[in-house]
């Protein structure tokens, strides 16, 4: 039972950890478009994520010889961003308030901004037992309705937040280099 909840928990944070650039453009996409589209757009593109990334990471599955080598995605992704962060280069534009109004808009714009979240997700669930997916896939979409709900909260206090989710995602990379590490070693949650 408390490696479903840990592994559940860890799942959670990989989630955070890898939507916290997302969070800030929810807050600010939310003083454009208004705070319940923002958050709506966010837990849709999220979901749609979360199930990618399960749908995937169930077919690798199906091949357990070489699902850990799947840790490569994150480790390069976290290798990269962290390179970029350190040569300071931007690796999104910030520009989002130029988004017109629309739920739809802003769901397309969470999804493309998301696929740090797919690469480390995928891995990181097709790695683990079958049992344990369940409890990583409930951890993720918790994850998810809180950061939604701490958006829709949050929007009135849109530029403390901006300021301390910009910070915090300096460590993003770091946690897709660790979820990397972690998909490549062999652990008590792999399928072999």
């Amino acid at each position: 039972m408390i490696e479903h909840l840990l592994f559940g928990l860890s799942a959670a944070l990989l989630i955070v950890a890898t939507n916290l650039d997302n969070f800030a453009a929810m807050l600010a996409l939310s003083l454009a478009i208004g705070a319940r589209r923002a958050a709506a757009g966010f837990a849709i593109a999220q979901g749609v994520i979360l199930v990618l990334a399960t749908g995937t990471a169930m077919g690798a599955g199906l091949a357990p010889n070489w699902t850990g080598y799947l840790g490569v995605v994150p480790l390069l992704l976290g290798s990269y961003a962290l390179w970029q962060q350190m040569r300071d280069h931007p690796q999104r534009p910030r520009d989002l308030l130029g988004t017109k109004g629309s739920t739809l808009a802003a769901t397309m714009l969470f999804l493309s901004m998301s696929m740090d979240s797919f690469a480390a997700m995928t891995p990181y669930l097709a790695d683990a037992q079958p049992g344990l997916r369940l409890s990583g896939v409930l951890g993720a979409a918790s994850a998810i309705g809180a950061l939604a709900l701490a958006g829709l909260i949050g929007s009135r206090a849109t530029e403390r937040l901006t300021s301390l989710t910009e910070k915090l995602e300096k460590i993003a990379p770091v946690v897709m280099i660790l979820a990397g590490l972690y998909v490549l070693a062999n652990t008590p949650s792999d399928l072999i």
